[in-house]
């Protein structure tokens, strides 16, 4: 049961992705197409946030755009990918009857999360550069 429940969390995060959103040209701001408000950090300083364009990569992603995710917000392309291996384990698990615990037990681990924390760190950091550039490093 808790196989189906994965593939199906993550798969519907993707067919949201895929299916009800459009992704902004500009690199952020597809969330809003959700109903959920535009970034407040964007706003107030004029700098994207650390998760600013992590609907738009995964959106991209799921349109099939693998390039123009990484460009757009790295944090969301691995985001995306993620989301495609939960379905596909959550599917084998179901499937196999097999536990998910024994792949899920490194999550537990500080290493994880600290490159977890890492990878968003780096994503925003260019996130900031491309906005001293003052383009968008994509091809939308």
């Amino acid at each position: 049961m808790p196989g189906i429940l994965l593939a199906l969390i993550a798969g519907s995060v993707l067919g949201v992705a895929a299916f009800a959103l459009e992704a902004d040209a500009a690199g952020l701001g597809t969330h809003t197409q959700l109903g959920l408000t535009p970034c407040g950090f964007v706003a107030a300083t004029g700098l994207p946030c650390a998760t600013c364009g992590m609907t738009t990569a995964t959106t991209l992603a799921a349109h099939g755009h693998l390039l123009d995710s990484f460009r757009t917000q790295p944090a969301g392309f691995f985001f995306a990918l993620t989301m495609a291996v939960c379905v596909i384990i959550g599917a084998w698990s179901a499937w196999t009857g097999r536990p998910l615990t024994p792949l899920l037990r490194p999550l537990g681990r500080g290493r994880v999360w600290a490159l977890l924390v890492a990878v968003l760190l780096l994503a925003w950091g260019y996130r900031i550069a491309d906005a001293f550039a003052g383009q968008l490093w994509t091809t939308l």
